[in-house]
């Protein structure tokens, strides 16, 4: 079974009922959206809990926004704030190419950006690793036989020359928070 499946069968609710008490609590990535001065239009949340950061950026921005979960009382939940949530994992994400200009990855970095449009950014919330740390796999503590990978997933993106880091910080409990943003061209050597 892929790591994804179990996610969408049970680990996803199972996460949802565990980190209950946090969401809405504090969030670093609402924080850092604004402190980089982004105003998004259209915001897609992968790992998006049941919608709660989602609606809170569709009223402080009056954006357009929609969640990708696995978790079906995530998607409930969502629902009830009006939040348009597809139950799926990001590696069968249905939006088309170049819809979004903000896409949050919430712990849960699965897919690259094919739904970023030029001039957008990618906000990776995910957990710290520190610049002199080695990239690891450890154990899921949760469930059995699945991993939780830990790599800094801005080289990713950064290691292409059309996105540029925007801002890096650590949010509370070792977590990490990233912005990108992705340029419309590569840059010209003269």
């Amino acid at each position: 079974m892929k790591q994804s499946d179990v996610f969408v069968e049970s680990e996803g609710d199972a996460w949802l009922e565990r980190n209950r008490t946090k969401l809405g609590e504090h969030d670093p990535v609402s924080e850092v959206i604004e402190q980089a001065g982004i105003k998004p239009t259209s915001v897609l949340e992968i790992g998006c809990a049941n919608g709660w950061r989602l609606a809170h950026l569709r009223k402080k921005y009056g954006c357009e926004v929609h969640g990708v979960e696995p978790s079906m009382q995530g998607c409930i939940e969502a629902a009830t704030r009006r939040v348009p949530v597809w139950r799926c994992t990001a590696e069968s994400l249905p939006a088309g190419n170049e819809v979004y200009d903000l896409v949050i990855y919430g712990f849960c970095l699965y897919v690259a950006d094919r739904v970023l449009r030029p001039d957008g950014h990618i906000v990776i919330h995910d957990f710290s690793i520190r610049p002199d740390d080695e990239a690891h796999v450890r154990l899921y503590e949760h469930r059995d036989n699945i991993s939780s990978y830990h790599v800094d997933f801005s080289h990713f993106w950064l290691a292409n020359p059309l996105y540029d880091h925007v801002w890096w910080g650590k949010g509370g409990d070792g977590e990490l928070v990233e912005i990108i943003h992705k340029g419309r061209t590569l840059p010209v050597r003269l």
